[in-house]
């Protein structure tokens, strides 16, 4: 009794000790299944080693055996296995139809959700419908990783001194329209550039003070590959590009590669370059009216133009907090949650109300996505941009001088401070040649793969307690009549199995349902040992005696003997 408890115990805990990840070698599938074989193998040896006196009061019609535990165990890994399948193969299908099913029972929601997806689908973390299109989101909760996306290798460590003194920004591409929470491109056009003969294309004239500079970065899976370079790019190397829009430039295509690899030229420019300046204020755009125009009235204060961006841009940095999470308990316009609902929000958030205020002032606004940040690799002059530096920032036209960033996010860890930091003394920046081939995809195929070697186990498994079952079947027939009895049926030779041949071998009909009692009745020329088998049948079944084997013996041998 002690052992098989000791036994049990022990295949518990070490079945616990597989499901809590140890040993870490072991594929999770691996463990759940030695797991699932423990604990049948300790529940089957607790059963088939317990003696008379640990039987139930509830008695089954025999001791189970190795095979019933065997089948068991099979029946249930088949049954672990067909979970998993499902697990791993059954969210993508599930997804689908509950899409369908949204879109015809509640189309309006479903709508909302095909302008949120389309929003980020594609390269990086800052991505667009096919429309050129991104919806602010009503309730975020982003969560930024921390693979790198965007190399960029100076070619003088003179210019990545410079911007290691200022903030630091790479752009992928810029919205200037804004119309019912969403931004788009104003003007979309499909240009094609193409290089001159030094193999260059240039977006103005030379300036004193281009930061030349090696791009690095992925392919988008949706094939809108956009220009990516520091900001304020001024020339790129390149045979030729597609020009969607002022802020938005395609590159050509890259089949057969995993990545883009190129030159470009920029000349940064702040809203703080320019303290000191003439700038002269020109009109354009229509400004948005009601309680967001006395905001933006409050947030602009007095000075000149650029002495108005600079508050606005203080203003919403002091009055609003960052956060990547908005839960928008009123389920308010985007913009309208954050400037008067919660007062907070990410990037993209303060981006869009600082291009609209610094509009108020009537100058031309956009919302530029990139990258900002970044970590210096001196060694190498490398700067390394990953997921969580993504960041949305305000461009402002400011005339003379091109576009200017206006920077309304908060300085806080993820993006919006906008400052590089410095790697270690020595240490050494991810290659961008790994990165490049690193594009993600494995974690689908491997959820293939599960599946796959899921929905084969299920089928062995299966089949397997199938086999164990029909060969139970098989080497321990019925024997019905409802007399079987634990100490009977459960031993090969039993009194009822002798006498059932017996009245077998001679033609006797035992009815359905029939006692034993009734049947001796109904036969001629009852046998001498009828009392004797009565007695013994009814001694166990009712009255709670104890099975004698040398008893049963004699009565299985006088059964035989029977003329």
């Amino acid at each position: 009794m002690i052992a098989r408890l000791v036994v049990l115990c022990l295949s518990g805990a070490l079945a616990y000790v597989l499901l809590r990840g140890v040993p870490e070698a072991f594929p999770p599938l691996v463990r759940s299944c030695l797991a699932v074989l423990l604990l049948v193998g300790g529940l089957g040896w607790w059963a088939v080693r317990r003696k008379g006196e640990d039987l139930l009061v509830a008695k089954g019609s025999g001791n189970p055996r190795w095979r019933d535990f065997l089948a068991i165990g099979m029946g249930i890994l088949a049954l672990e296995c067909g979970f998993l399948w499902v697990l791993s193969a059954a969210p993508a299908p599930l997804e689908e139809v509950a899409v369908m099913i949204e879109a015809k029972l509640q189309p309006e929601a479903a709508a909302e959700r095909a302008v949120d997806a389309a929003s980020v689908a594609g390269t990086g973390n800052w991505l667009w419908s096919d429309e050129g299109r991104r919806a602010l989101p009503r309730r975020t909760n982003l969560k930024p990783g921390v693979k790198p996306e965007v190399f960029i290798r100076l070619s003088r460590e003179t210019d990545a001194q410079k911007l290691l003194e200022r903030k630091t920004y790479v752009r992928a591409f810029a919205l200037d329209d804004f119309r019912n929470g969403v931004w788009s491109t104003r003007n979309l056009r499909d240009n094609t550039v193409e290089a001159n003969e030094g193999g260059w294309i240039r977006f103005g004239d030379r300036r004193k003070g281009e930061i030349l500079h090696e791009v690095f970065h992925g392919k988008d899976t949706g094939g809108r590959d956009v220009l990516t370079a520091l900001q304020g790019v001024r020339a790129v190397r390149l045979p030729e590009l597609r020009v969607a829009a002022e802020g938005m430039v395609l590159l050509p295509d890259a089949s057969g590669s995993n990545g883009y690899g190129y030159m470009a030229g920029s000349l940064p420019l702040g809203l703080e370059d320019l303290k000191g300046r003439d700038v002269r204020q020109t009109v354009s755009g229509a400004s948005r009216k009601g309680r967001f125009s006395e905001l933006a009235a409050k947030a602009a204060g007095e000075g000149d133009v650029l002495e108005k961006l600079l508050n606005i841009q203080a203003f919403l940095r002091k009055t609003y907090g960052y956060s990547l999470v908005t839960e928008n308990p009123r389920d308010l316009d985007p913009l309208e949650n954050f400037l008067f609902g919660e007062k907070k929000g990410h990037c993209e958030f303060f981006a869009t109300a600082g291009a609209l205020m610094a509009r108020e002032l009537g100058l031309e606004t956009r919302v530029a996505y990139g990258w900002a940040g970044g970590e210096y690799f001196k060694e190498s002059l490398m700067f390394v941009f990953r997921a969580r530096e993504a960041h949305a920032w305000v461009e402002v036209n400011v005339p003379g001088y091109g576009w200017a960033v206006m920077e309304p996010t908060p300085p806080v860890v993820l993006g919006g401070g906008g400052v590089p930091r410095s790697a270690a003394s020595g240490e050494l920046p991810p290659s961008p040649d790994e990165i490049l081939t690193d594009e993600e995809i494995p974690e689908l195929a491997n959820n293939d793969h599960v599946a796959k070697v899921a929905l084969g186990l299920m089928a062995a498994f299966g089949v397997a307690a199938l086999i164990v079952f029909m060969v139970k079947g098989w080497r321990r027939p019925s024997d019905g009549g409802g007399f079987a009895t634990t100490a009977s049926l459960g031993r090969k030779g039993g009194y009822l199995r002798a006498w059932r041949r017996a009245c077998e071998d001679r033609g006797l009909r035992w009815p359905a349902g029939a006692t034993l009692r009734r049947q001796l009745e109904e036969i001629e020329g009852k046998p001498g040992f009828a009392d004797d088998l009565l007695g013994y049948h009814y001694g166990l079944k009712y009255e709670g005696k104890s099975a004698d084997p040398k008893s049963e013996g004699q009565l299985v041998e006088r059964i035989k003997g029977w003329q």
